[in-house]
Parts: C-alpha cells; sequence; structure tokens
C-alpha cells in the first residue's frame, strides 16, 4: 500500500509529499525496512546523500537477506559517487538472489561508471538472460557497446529496448542518434518524433530533432525547434547559436543585445559564450557586416580555446615525420595482396571546408555513384586495430600484418560504406575530409581504390574553419597561426602520401570547381571511370541528408561568392593575412 502512495505521489510531480509518507511510516512502524528503503531514495532525490546511506544501511540491519535492500543501498553509495562500495552492496544483492535481475542491471551500470567494461557486459547480460524484456538494461547495455565501437550491436539493443516498451522516449533517441551517425536521417527523424510524442518536455530532444532536420534540408521546421527551445529555456545557448545562424533578414534581431551582452559576462561559461559567438558569427556574416562578424568570432575562440587548448604543434610534426618514415612505397609494394581488390571506394580528403561535401554532392547526383556522407569507421577499425598494443591509431597499417585479418576489417568497413547504397552502384564515397590521417590504413586495406583531394585557397579556407562551431577536439582552428601550421604539416604528409601509396589521387581546387562546374564534373567522372551525366551540374537539387556545415551551400546552385572571402576580413583580422605569408 505504501509504495502505490509513493508512486503516485512521485507520478504527480511532489516528492516531498512521497518522503511525508515514508517519514509518517516510519514514526508508526519504526522497524520497517521496506519504508527505510523507500525514505532513502528520496534522501537521494534531495541530494541528502548521508541520510540516505544510513536509511538504506538500517534497511539493510533490519532484512539482511532481503536483496532489495542491498541493492538500494548499492543505489544511493553510487549516488554519493561511492562506486566500489555500490558495486559491493550489488554484489551481495545478487550472492542472495542470482536470479535478481534487478540487481545484475544495477551492478552492470555501476561497473560501467567506474570503468570496467567487461564486467558490465556480463552483468547486464546477466540480467537480460534472467528477464529477456528489461528495456531499461538494453538501453543501458546498448550505450555501453557504442562506447565499445560496437555500433550494430548497439543498435540492436536500441531496437530491443524500444520493442520491450515502446513509451521509452530515451530508447526512441538514442536509437536516433545513432542511426543519423550512420546516415540514415529520415528514420532518425521520425524516431525523434515519436520520442517527443512519449515525452514533449525533453529539451535535447527537440535540439536532437532540429539538428537532424538541418541534415534534411528542412530549414523551417528546424527553426521551429530551436524557437521551441528558447520558449522553454530562453538562454539555451546551443539552440541560440543554431538559430542565429540559420534566420533571414531582421528575425533574431531582439536577441542580439542580450547575445552580445552574454560574449562579456565574465562569470558565464567559456562553452557557452563560443556556441554564442558562433552563432553571431554566421549572423552577422549572412548580412554583411564583416566588424562585427570579426568581433564575434574572436570572442567565440577565445573562449573555445580556453576550453580546448591550442593545437599542440610539436605532437603533430612528430606524428607526420613519424607517418612518412613508417609507410615508404614499399611498405605498400611488400603488402600489396594484404587487403580487397575492390575499386569501390573513394575517398575525398582535405582540410575541412575545403570543397568536399560540393565534390561528394557531384559525385553523389550521378546515378551509378553515393555519397555515403563522413564516416568514421576507418578511423574506428585502426583504432581497433591497434587497442591492445599501446599504438596510435595511425600505425594500424604497420600492425597489420596478417592477410585474413586485413580481408576481415576490409570486408567491415565495405559493409559501412555500402550502407543505405544501391546494389549497383560503381564508385561509394567516404568524405570524411580528416582521412588524409589514415591513407596509408586505406591504401593497405583497398589498394585500388581513388583518393580526391580537395583544396582551396589557404587564407578563404582557414577562415572558414575559423568561423565554423567545430568539434572542441579540432584545436587547431581557434587560432590563425596554428590553422596555418597544420595547414602545413598536412600538405607535408599529402606530398608524401602521393609518392608512397599505391592509391590514385586526384587534386581538385574548389576555386576551379565553381569557375568550371561542368570541366570539372567531367574530370572527375573521367578519373573515376564513369560515363559523364548532367544531372551532376544539377547537384543541388539533390534530396539527399547532408551532414556538414555546408548542409545549406550545397542546396544552392553554384555560386562564387565565397572565392576571396578572406579579403573583406582583412582590416579587421589582420593576423589572418600576415598567419600566411
Amino acid at each position: 500500500m505504501l509504495m502505490e502512495f509513493l508512486n503516485a505521489s512521485l507520478k504527480a510531480g511532489d516528492p516531498t509529499a512521497a518522503k511525508r509518507l515514508c517519514e509518517e511510516r516510519l514514526r508508526s512502524t519504526p522497524d520497517d525496512p521496506d519504508a527505510h528503503r523507500y525514505l532513502s531514495q528520496l534522501h537521494s532525490v534531495f541530494g541528502e546523500h548521508e541520510q540516505a546511506v544510513a536509511l538504506a544501511t538500517r534497511a539493510t540491519e533490519l532484512a539482511p537477506q532481503d536483496p532489495r535492500t542491498w541493492s538500494d543501498l548499492g543505489r544511493v553509495h553510487v549516488l554519493s559517487r561511492r562506486l566500489s562500495e555500490g558495486i559491493a552492496c550489488f554484489q551481495r544483492a545478487v550472492e542472495l538472489d542470482p536470479c535478481y535481475a534487478d540487481g545484475w542491471h544495477n551492478l552492470g551500470l555501476a561497473f560501467k561508471q567506474s570503468g570496467e567494461q567487461q564486467q558490465a557486459f556480463d552483468a547486464l547480460k546477466q540480467a537480460l538472460l534472467i528477464d529477456p524484456a528489461r528495456a531499461e538494461t538494453y538501453l543501458t547495455l546498448g550505450n555501453l557497446l557504442v562506447d565499445a565501437e560496437q555500433l550494430e550491436d548497439a543498435i540492436g539493443c536500441f531496437e530491443r529496448a524500444i520493442a520491450a516498451d515502446p513509451a521509452l522516449a530515451r530508447a526512441h533517441s538514442r536509437l536516433a542518434q545513432e542511426l543519423s551517425l550512420r546516415g540514415e536521417v529520415e528514420r532518425a527523424a521520425a524516431l525523434h518524433r515519436r520520442s517527443l510524442s512519449i515525452d514533449p518536455d525533453n529539451v535535447q530532444g527537440w535540439i536532437d530533432l532540429g539538428r537532424t532536420l538541418e541534415d534534411l534540408g528542412q530549414r523551417e521546421t528546424a527553426l521551429s525547434c530551436y524557437r521551441h527551445v528558447l520558449r522553454r529555456q530562453p538562454g539555451h545557448t546551443f539552440a541560440l547559436s543554431q538559430y542565429l545562424a540559420m534566420v533571414k533578414d531582421d528575425e533574431g534581431l531582439d536577441w542580439i543585445p542580450q547575445m552580445e551582452a552574454a560574449l562579456d559576462r565574465p562569470e558565464n561559461a567559456e562553452e557557452g559564450k563560443a556556441l554564442i559567438g558562433y552563432g553571431l558569427v554566421k549572423f552577422y556574416d549572412r548580412r554583411g557586416q564583416w566588424r562585427e562578424a570579426a568581433c564575434a568570432g574572436l570572442k567565440a575562440n577565445t573562449a573555445r580555446r580556453k576550453v580546448a587548448g591550442s593545437l599542440d604543434r610539436d605532437a603533430l610534426r612528430v606524428r607526420v615525420d613519424a607517418m612518412a618514415t613508417a609507410y615508404p612505397a614499399e611498405f605498400f609494394a611488400e603488402r600489396q595482396h594484404m587487403g580487397l581488390g575492390t575499386d569501390q571506394p573513394v575517398f575525398i580528403v582535405g582540410l575541412p571546408r575545403s570543397g568536399t561535401t560540393l565534390t561528394e554532392q557531384i559525385l553523389s547526383a550521378h546515378p551509378l555513384m553515393h555519397g555515403a556522407g563522413e564516416l568514421p569507421d576507418l578511423a574506428r577499425l585502426a583504432r581497433k586495430v591497434v587497442a591492445e598494443h599501446e599504438m596510435a591509431p595511425w600505425q594500424a597499417a604497420w600492425q597489420l600484418t596478417d592477410e585474413m585479418t586485413g580481408r576481415r576489417i576490409a570486408n567491415e568497413y565495405l559493409q559501412a560504406l555500402r550502407h543505405g547504397a544501391d546494389h549497383d552502384q560503381h564508385r561509394i564515397s567516404d568524405k570524411q575530409p580528416l582521412n588524409f590521417f589514415h591513407l596509408a590504413f586505406a591504401g593497405l586495406l583497398f589498394p585500388n581504390a581513388r583518393v580526391i583531394h580537395c583544396r582551396r585557397d589557404v587564407r578563404d579556407n582557414a577562415l572558414s574553419i575559423w568561423m565554423e562551431n567545430f568539434n572542441p577536439d579540432q584545436q587547431y582552428a581557434t587560432d590563425f597561426e596554428d590553422l596555418a601550421y597544420f595547414m602545413a604539416q598536412y600538405r607535408r604528409l599529402m606530398t608524401h602520401w602521393r609518392t608512397a601509396l599505391p592509391l590514385q589521387i586526384l587534386d581538385v581546387q574548389y576555386e576551379d570547381i565553381v569557375a568550371d562546374l561542368e570541366g570539372q564534373a567531367k574530370r572527375l567522372m573521367a578519373f573515376l571511370k564513369v560515363p559523364w551525366d548532367e544531372r551532376c551540374l544539377d547537384f543541388h537539387q539533390a534530396e539527399r541528408a547532408v551532414q556538414t556545415p555546408s548542409r545549406w551551400q550545397v542546396r544552392q546552385p553554384i555560386y562564387t561568392k565565397s572565392v576571396g572571402r578572406w579579403k573583406t576580413y582583412r582590416e579587421y583580422l589582420p593576423a589572418l593575412d600576415t598567419a600566411f605569408r
């Protein structure tokens, strides 16, 4: 009866009433272990961890053979960040009852938090053996598999979580997030909508739906998602950043004074200031307010740099030196039978914002070609090869010495590359720009593959990177001197690859494409040995998801306004000019 009252109070969003019910029960029945258990959990909700631990400990004293008391004590220990104590309690719970699925689930969660992945796997799988319909356990196991980069298995777990509990909004969201990363954007959007129909107050869900709709080119519906977030949380920095980057005409002007003030407020979080600044950069740049855009960019990148740090130039130079030494032409000649003979993969590489998305759009407009987008799989598989050897991912090609293993990994990559492509596609492109770091691995797996190397005027390229809200891991992106150094090392590496790799490499200049689309498109087709098709000239009309910052540009006909764009900022960003002299 007590549990029913508690659940009713919690469902009504009134934990205080639930707490009062437990306290009343303990006054009348001071040795009731369930009242101690329930009250301990409620104290945890209020952040009162010491009281929670004391009550849960008392419950184990009153009912030492009840696995629920030990499991609940474990939960309050975990919430108090006492993971080892929590694990011991969960282990005691499953010792008392080896068929106690909740105990195994909680044990798996605690192992996951402590970084003990294999033990977490074992405990969660045991929970599912006992109760195969545990949606929360499938969800937790899926997250663990994502961390282990076992993405297909993770997706399967999220699907099982939904099947076990269709009303579990978080399962729909997690499946949507992973499918979006795999390029299944339309299905991801449907799942996000389903999640929000279950839990319409989930702000992150609206953000995720907005980003997915951007990928699909649905500007107005994406904006409506961000407006929805801002009505609920007017200071939400990511929503503001995306909103300001996308609005047209005078919409958004009312936000500008507040956003400018937030950029200069010392107490604001640096990452929040960075997000606002990047949104303002896009807003001002679109309106031709170059001075204001430059000022916002300086503040955004300064804030991001405080969070992410600066480029480690020495480490980058040493890395490029080591790659050039490790992978001469002889290395590949001696291992020419290591991979697969297919010439289907096309690796589009170059600096971010160098025209890689435009190039893939042109290719994917051809009926015999498919654009797979920015796949994470080449780097993922490289990490997988070196995982047990304490080596860096660039050393994966050196570590790969067994032909059968090489072919197995090549087939695993092909499976990811071909996902979503028709069976009759002659070429499939992977446009992960920074795959130029992994071309030795690609050359070993697919010696007959082709590489399209995208280039652009260095100042225009650097400005475009500097103005974009990239992942904080891209530490070179926030400073022009760092950008110049990174670009120099990248060019040095590409020069080496041209002489060492078995792969055919075609250099494509962005400025040449926008000046002569047809001529350059035909050049690309000839390189890839596919017949010319006029549809390549109408690439902007293709209805396909684009999951890069260039998503809006490549949905327009070719234009030249980005050529020499850096000159409009020369007066306001002198470091841009001097860094590349």
